[in-house]
């Protein structure tokens, strides 16, 4: 005979409780059979993240139950409940429930003491390169959450931005991390940069075929540098150990010419070309008068100057008068027709750059006497050697 049994699910919680909690619900099979074996179902719908426990009670024995929970469209989460019984003629109208046991706990959350601050992993030195952007890193362990900022020179640099380099931020600097304390720590920083040749030197400044000269080559660099040169006549040449310095002993006009020094470090290179040339000051001759110092208003005369020296020197003059006819290279002044205005001191001067040398010639007016007795002296001069001559013979 085949019994047909109908189930009621019971809530065990009150209305208050009903109305704040999801309520499972009890499912059956459609068609029960005794002496058969049917399953129980509870399904408990929610929203929440809660940990549930579904347990069905009836006054009969369960086997095989298991519990599994699923995520849902809209967010919703289903927990199912299944257990097995064995059916029998008692079991008409028999009440069960399904009891839902719920834990609930609030997320969690950190509790935070305040703490002093305590910089870590802040390197004692850094290497930065110039043009590149770089920022300090010194971490720093605290709460509230410690701000670190590290100073050189009045200038505050904040942790972890990034700032451009130049090779004046080389120096220490004063790392402080802070909150309602402080934490300090210095940290050296150095700024390298690619060479730069600031000068070669050549010594003596004043040289002339012959001597002993040296050529220094000078560049900024970090790291330092080394030195390559490019020369006139390589075997002619000696090297310092450094290869700063080259030196040239008897000095020729072969050797005179351009020479590069270059400077090199892992960040670039940089050169410079000196020109080596004899290098002599200028020395002047007397100034030449023609025809005469002593000249009478309307004469023409010509004033010339010669100096030696290396670079060739520049002549200039210095007159009384401006009314006077320079040549092209200034070494010859014409006056023409002199004037009273044209008599006093001439002045010529040589100059190149290693120096500066000058002569100076006073031409003044002779008087018409002056010139009469002169003529006079030598009408009678020349007479007297005739006479002499008709005397001998």
């Amino acid at each position: 005979m085949k019994l047909h049994l109908h189930f009621v699910a019971l809530s065990l919680v009150s209305s208050t409780v009903l109305a704040l909690l999801p309520i499972p619900k009890l499912h059956f099979d459609e068609q029960i059979i005794e002496d058969d074996e049917t399953v129980i179902t509870c399904t408990l719908k929610y929203t929440e993240l809660l940990e549930v426990n579904l347990e069905i009670k009836g006054n009969t024995t369960f086997r095989d139950c298991k519990q599994k929970t699923e995520n849902q469209t809209n967010n919703e989460i289903q927990t199912i409940k299944t257990c097995k019984i064995d059916v029998t003629k008692e079991m008409d109208q028999m009440e069960f429930t399904c009891e839902a046991q719920f834990k609930t706990q609030s997320k969690p959350e950190k509790m935070y003491l305040q703490t002093e601050p305590t910089i870590t992993d802040c390197p004692d030195k850094l290497f930065w390169v110039e043009g590149e952007e770089n920022s300090f890193h010194c971490k720093a362990t605290g709460y509230p959450t410690p701000t670190v900022t590290c100073k050189k020179d009045n200038v505050d640099y904040k942790e972890g931005q990034n700032y451009k380099t130049f090779r004046n931020m080389t120096g220490t600097y004063s790392c402080v991390a802070r909150n309602f304390d402080a934490d300090k720590k210095s940290v050296e920083v150095s700024v390298q940069y690619k060479p730069k040749v600031l000068e070669i030197k050549v010594n003596p400044p004043l040289r002339d075929e012959g001597d002993t000269v040296t050529l220094t080559c000078k560049a900024d660099a970090d790291p330092a540098p080394t030195y390559t040169w490019r020369t006139i006549q390589p075997s002619n040449v000696q090297f310092s150990p450094d290869n700063t310095t080259i030196t040239i002993q008897g000095l020729k006009k072969s050797h005179l010419g351009k020479y590069m020094c270059t400077a090199s470090n892992k960040h670039g290179s940089h050169s410079l070309e000196e020109e080596l040339a004899l290098a002599v000051k200028p020395k002047m001759s007397n100034i030449k008068v023609e025809p005469s110092m002593e000249v009478l208003e309307g004469d023409n005369i010509t004033l010339s100057c010669e100096a030696k020296g290396s670079p060739p020197p520049t002549l200039s003059w210095v007159t009384p008068s401006l009314e006077v006819q320079r040549s092209p290279d200034n070494r010859t002044l014409k006056i023409w027709r002199l004037q009273k205005k044209h008599i006093g001191t001439y002045s010529c001067s040589a100059q190149n750059k290693h120096g500066k040398d000058s002569r100076t010639q006073i031409i003044t007016l002779a008087g018409k006497g002056d010139r009469t007795e002169t003529s006079i002296t030598i009408i009678l001069t020349m007479l007297m050697s005739t006479s002499l001559m008709f005397y001998l013979s």
